[in-house]
């Protein structure tokens, strides 16, 4: 149902509904002022029939046919002298003055009135008076029937030209294309449009914004893939076209690196669609950092072991802190934090996984390793999409700590580089405080570390 509709319904319903209550009232009220207007009416007839009235005269009384009044005279002995009307039949009721009664199925209003000579009854039925007053209150309601059909035509025409903003918004947004998402001017349209000007400008800047990190992302994408595919297929030529045994064998473990490398990098590909996709809805629930950490160096203690280097979780003493967060994506962040520290430590080197309080109170989450480290002037930079340190002898795909950044950023937390001793690098994830969240017991942090280390 259309928004005219509505309001030409409840309006015109509203106004028909508050004209029957007036009609009822006026109505109610205009019975009781007729009320006693009759019954001032019975007592005047009452008081101005003579005195000595001759059996079989006929008064004119009650002759006007809506008022339908009733006048009895009995004498002194009982006997009818005198009736007005053909209710002859009617009896005489006990009491004097006036008052209701039922007679015949029908309602009266008598006066009663007597001496020591006669006897006067004066009655009237109810609905005599009752049709007069409704008689009267319909009258009132004509005006009202007339003005109603005027009304709802002022009323169409008037919520019509009040919606015309609503048709030109429309209009203006079905004439865009899909790649207009410039902001909509806002000087068209009443104030009552620019709640929904605002958050329909907001929607397209947030489009915009989703849209090119999109077109960013396809194409920084194509073009990281396009290398390592390309060093695939010359390894791959040059496999076919060796004959010697061990030159066909370095080929291929040079083949598996570079698989493994593209493998590698779609995978991180994925994991920052996946996240930048679901930037803005978060799944947060309260989550022990101490058992995320737990966990997720459980799961890359066998690259540690096979690369030699010492990878665990540093003991917290009391309470593990708890922060509020989405546990999948989290543990996205930490695997690839520890994934770069066990990439870039050299055999025989050390990665520690610590958790703590910050001075403010927050969760504090830190990897830190002995490794060659960071140069400070690189350490903004290693943020970027695909930016990856030349002469590290490793490969990878730059976006292990553009991924961090953009969970720590879903958490509103702060990620910061800094030096782990005298060359190594530590990584700071810093978590607002949580005053709601609970603290769970951090019993077994150090035992887990006994169990990660290498043998020597």
């Amino acid at each position: 149902m259309t928004i005219r509709r509505q309001l030409l319904i409840y309006l015109l319903g509203g106004m028909f509904v508050a004209t029957l209550i007036a009609t009822l009232a006026t109505y109610i009220e205009v019975r009781n002022e007729t009320n006693d207007l009759f019954d001032y009416q019975l007592q005047q007839i009452a008081d101005a029939l003579p005195n000595e009235i001759p059996i079989g005269l006929n008064l004119p009384v009650g002759k006007v046919e809506h008022e339908e009044i009733e006048v009895q005279v009995w004498s002194a002995d009982g006997r009818l002298v005198f009736t007005s009307g053909p209710m002859a039949d009617m009896p005489r009721f006990k009491g004097y003055g006036l008052r209701s009664i039922s007679y015949n199925g029908k309602g009266w209003r008598i006066f009663s009135e007597g001496n020591a000579n006669r006897f006067i009854q004066i009655s009237q039925p109810h609905a005599a008076r009752n049709g007069l007053a409704a008689g009267m209150a319909l009258r009132t309601l004509t005006p009202f029937m007339i003005l109603i059909p005027i009304l709802a035509l002022l009323i169409w025409l008037v919520v019509g030209r009040g919606l015309a903003p609503i048709h030109l918004l429309a209009h203006e947004v079905s004439q865009r294309s899909p790649d207009a998402l410039d902001p909509l001017p806002d000087h068209a349209y009443p104030p009552e449009l620019q709640p929904i000007l605002r958050e329909l400008n907001t929607l397209l800047d947030r489009l915009a914004r989703a849209f090119a990190t999109q077109r960013a992302f396809v194409a920084d994408a194509a073009h990281e893939l396009r290398t390592p595919l390309a060093a695939l297929k010359l390894q791959l030529q040059l496999v076919e076209r060796e004959h010697n045994r061990v030159e066909i064998e370095a080929g291929f473990r040079k083949l598996h690196e570079r698989l493994n490398r593209a493998t590698h990098l779609v995978q991180q590909l994925l994991t920052l669609a996946r996240q930048e996709h679901h930037a803005t809805r978060p799944q947060h629930k309260p989550i022990d950092l101490q058992e995320l950490a737990i966990s997720t160096v459980s799961d890359h203690a066998p690259q540690a072991e096979n690369k030699g280097v010492d990878l665990g979780v540093m003991p917290f003493a009391g309470a593990a802190p708890r922060i509020l967060g989405d546990e999948s994506s989290l543990r996205i962040m930490l695997g690839n934090l520890i994934d770069n520290a066990t990439r870039y430590t050299q055999a025989g080197g050390r990665v520690d996984v610590s958790i703590g309080l910050g001075e403010d109170g927050g969760a504090l989450l830190c990897v830190a390793d002995n490794g060659p480290g960071i140069p400070e002037e690189d350490r903004e930079r290693v943020f970027d999409r695909f930016y990856r340190r030349e002469g590290t002898g490793q490969s990878g795909s730059g976006l292990g700590l553009f991924i961090a950044r953009t969970i720590a950023d879903q958490h509103e937390a702060r990620i910061a580089l800094g030096r782990a001793g005298e060359r190594g690098l530590s990584v700071t994830v810093h978590f607002k405080p949580a005053p709601s969240a609970a603290t769970a017991s951090g019993n077994g942090a150090g035992a887990l570390r006994a169990i990660l280390r290498p043998s020597a």
